[in-house]
């Protein structure tokens, strides 16, 4: 058996089905008139759960406060791209 067929069944000898990875992706946002305002989310997508960070995610909220709870709560940054006063930034989680 291989080792992914492995990981698939539980401890009884059932087959359990993965679960897909929870991921979000946040559109952001500087003051080009205030070097020193924080990145701000213009738009948050989440697929699957954001928990406990969902409400750290609405239209003008800290960039900054949500990304450090994602971090702290199992999330891992894979992309982060600046677009000038723009920025996209995509985090996933594994189950």
């Amino acid at each position: 058996m291989s080792d992914f067929s492995k990981t698939n069944y539980n401890s009884t000898g059932n087959v359990s089905i993965p679960q897909p990875p929870d991921v979000v992706t946040i559109l952001w946002q500087r003051n080009p008139l205030d070097i020193q305002a924080p990145r701000t989310i213009v738009e948050a997508t989440v697929i699957g759960s954001a928990r406990p960070c969902r409400r750290l995610l609405q239209t003008g909220d800290i960039y900054r406060t949500a990304v450090e709870c994602l971090l702290d709560n199992g999330f891992e940054q894979v992309f982060s791209q600046r677009l000038g006063v723009f920025g996209v930034s995509v985090f996933v989680s594994e189950c």
